[in-house]
């Protein structure tokens, strides 16, 4: 029965998150946190899954982290763009370019990393995190080091959200084991 419990909250945080209402509800971030901690809380009191059990809450939990993390990456840089102080404008330099012009194809790659985090850590290969992120990182290197956007903060908090979500979303899958 709490298996049932945790594939709806899996379904859920899926249904929210691939719908669009995330972008109405400025406390997305709060509900997908609380939901995918229900998951976990959930996850953790369930004994003696079945197979099948066990392959649909790893299939929504993989879909949840691939699809969930986007808005909520979305969400909190938003509100790490509210938190930090404006730059000041040197006279005689052009303006610097926005750091979500800088990192095109945020959310592609955001979304095959979370896929990525979170297959490896089902799969029990936890050093792939370390590889995806090298790979991310070294793709990225160009575009981190043009100054003035703000595109190595986006980076790393963009990085780190996307991460933690991944791992959330394995760990319901890890717990059913």
């Amino acid at each position: 029965m709490t298996a049932v419990a945790l594939a709806i909250l899996l379904g859920i945080v899926l249904v929210v998150s691939l719908t669009g209402w995330w972008q109405h509800a400025p406390v997305f971030p709060a509900v997908a946190t609380g939901l995918m901690c229900a998951a976990i809380v959930v996850a953790a009191s369930v004994e003696g899954v079945g197979r099948a059990a066990l392959i649909v809450c790893t299939a929504l939990a993989v879909t949840a982290s691939a699809a969930g993390g986007g808005p909520l990456t979305v969400a909190i840089l938003a509100c790490a763009s509210y938190s930090t102080t404006p730059r000041v404008r040197e006279p005689g330099r052009p303006d610097p370019t926005p750091a979500e012009d800088v990192l095109r194809g945020g959310a592609w790659i955001g979304t095959l990393e979370r896929l990525a985090v979170s297959a490896a850590l089902i799969a029990g290969w936890p050093e792939g995190i370390a590889v995806v992120l090298a790979v991310k990182g070294l793709a990225r290197y160009p575009e981190l080091r043009s100054p003035g956007a703000g595109a190595s903060e986006r980076f790393i908090i963009g990085t780190f959200t996307s991460v933690l979500w991944a791992a959330a979303c394995a760990v319901t899958v890890l717990l059913l084991r």
